[in-house]
């Protein structure tokens, strides 16, 4: 028996040293990859915070310098409360802990106490609340503008028209598809670049005339200081003065819809220098001031009331038109812009509403509209004139607004013209009317875009060097989306066309309408939004 008891303790004792052997490399490397853990937790701060910020962008307007000095000035507000709160606190916990033979003490309705957490807030509160006060005022003080620009949010891009200088354009997300879908690198600026950022000079108030065309959105730029919704059919205002030249960026701060991650906001400040000749460029690119600069011939025709309240309504419709102040409904918007419904100007006499879209209002948003066509005018005035509830007997032709320019008689280069019969001359084709012609809508719209005349002009001047020309007609689609809604917009934009050309006084059967084509390359496709006209047979 005690033999098998001793042989017993010696192979127990054999089993554990090989225990312990083969236990112990398994310990040491278990070791070993903690220590490797531990230095590559230790490292984790310096690879994740390497470039770690928290704070506003810097500021770059009077107002954006004041929200950061107000956000800076709350956060340290707020961490003061913090320390002193919670350190009163653990300091109680741990000085008179009932360990140490403290007692809680018994009160009630404390006068000091009372007195003190009233008082005490109430100050703090002030201390907040004048610096914040003083910024929204500031905020909220668009008045005396040096430039006034108007914004419209559309899903999902902004257009800009410079009401006072004549043109407008649409700024669109411009970062490569490649990137979006992640088959290419991201670049610098990675959803938040653009094709044409709203261009400003440096040092100037700029108000901001704010709306959307289908549902609110919201134009943000922090480091200018700006945040303001656009709300279809109001307007709201908003101003920056930007203090230094460069590109600053932001986003639409609105949930407004699927692609509200794809709308950038860009503001290019430029030195005024550089400014100016920007704004030269834009003004030639968009032919504004040609007719004040070069010998234009006056349009002497006498067009019914029908034509030129059918040209007017493209122009009143379209992009920088008159709808953007004054709504489709004619309504305008209270204490901002008048009603051209039941308006007494426009049912009044002629010559009123003559001078007011020559020479706009002083004091007002009403900017002067020298920069349309003598036609463009007479069509606006007549389209107002006889749309809503407005019945006005009397309206203008483009021979009255070139008088008005002139002092009240025909210009000495309309005199062979005034005497020759009312149908103008054809126009000369040149490189720069050349077909075919082409005309881009904007995304989701039929109607008639603002900036179609170079293009309808074209094949006017076309169909007028022959008498048998004919043109065709074809609307072009995007293959993706809803295929039957995409080619039914398609014919709706050709037949707008057909509509404009047929007012300006060609024969119907002269235009051929072609099916709609289909292109691949994007919903917001700049070519997929065409109507182009084509030398028909």
């Amino acid at each position: 028996m005690g033999q098998v008891v001793v042989r017993n303790w010696i192979e127990q004792k054999n089993m554990s040293k090989l225990s312990a052997r083969s236990v112990a490399p398994a310990f040491t490397s278990l070791a070993a990859r903690a220590g490797r853990l531990g230095a590559m937790v230790a490292l984790l701060p310096t690879v994740v915070f390497a470039d770690w910020r928290m704070n506003l962008k810097p500021a770059n307007s009077s107002v954006a310098q004041q929200m950061f000095d107000l956000h800076t000035l709350i956060t340290v507000i707020c961490v003061v409360i913090f320390v002193g709160v919670f350190g009163v606190m653990f300091y109680s916990l741990y000085a008179h802990r009932k360990s140490k033979g403290h007692k809680a003490a018994q009160f009630h309705e404390s006068a000091t106490v009372e007195a003190l957490w009233t008082i005490i807030p109430f100050f703090i509160l002030l201390a907040m609340a004048f610096p914040a006060t003083k910024a929204i005022l500031d905020m909220r003080d668009s008045s005396a503008p040096e430039m006034t620009i108007k914004v419209t949010g559309y899903q999902w891009k902004w257009g800009y028209d410079y009401i006072h200088d004549g043109f407008g354009y649409v700024s669109t997300l411009s970062t490569p598809l490649a990137q979006i879908k992640n088959s290419e690198a991201k670049g610098e600026n990675y959803l938040l670049e653009v094709d044409n950022p709203l261009v400003v000079p440096v040092g100037k108030k700029i108000r901001l005339l704010l709306t959307a065309n289908d549902v609110i959105h919201s134009w943000w730029v922090q480091a200018l200081g700006v945040k303001q919704d656009a709300v279809p059919g109001f307007i709201r205002d908003a101003w920056f003065r930007a203090d230094r030249p460069g590109i600053y960026r932001g986003n639409c701060a609105e949930l407004c819809g699927k692609e509200h991650g794809f709308m950038p906001t860009v503001v290019e400040v430029k030195t005024q220098a550089d400014y100016d000749l920007w704004l030269a460029g834009q003004k030639e690119k968009y032919g504004v001031g040609k007719s004040t600069t070069a010998v234009a011939a006056v349009d002497t025709k006498t067009y019914t009331r029908d034509e030129l309240v059918a040209h007017g309504k493209t122009v009143y419709e379209g992009l920088g038109g008159c709808q953007g102040c004054h709504q489709p409904t004619g309504k305008g918007v209270t204490g901002q812009f008048p009603a051209l419904d039941g308006s007494k100007v426009v049912n009044g006499p002629k010559e009123s509403q003559v001078a007011l879209l020559l020479n706009g209002k002083t004091g007002t948003a009403m900017a002067s509209f020298k920069h349309l066509t003598d036609k463009d005018l007479a069509g606006v005035m007549a389209f107002t004139r006889s749309s809503w509830s407005n019945k006005a007997a009397e309206f203008a032709q483009p021979v009255d607004f070139a008088k008005a320019r002139n002092g009240g008689v025909l210009p000495a280069s309309a005199a062979s013209a005034s005497a020759a019969p009312a149908e103008p001359a054809p126009v000369a084709l040149t490189a720069a009317s050349a077909m075919p012609a082409r005309i881009y809508f904007a995304t989701g719209k039929k109607d008639m875009p603002g900036d179609a005349k170079e293009s309808l002009d074209a094949a006017l001047a076309f169909l007028k060097s022959k008498a048998d020309a004919k043109i065709d007609i074809t609307g072009y689609t995007d293959k993706t989306g809803d295929q039957a809604a995409n080619l039914e917009l398609a014919k709706e934009r050709a037949k707008a066309v057909r509509a404009a050309l047929v007012a300006a006084g060609i024969a119907q059967d002269r235009i051929n309408m072609k099916p709609p084509a289909e292109i691949t390359g994007g919903g917001d496709n700049k070519e997929a939004r065409r109507v182009e006209i084509n030398a028909g047979a």
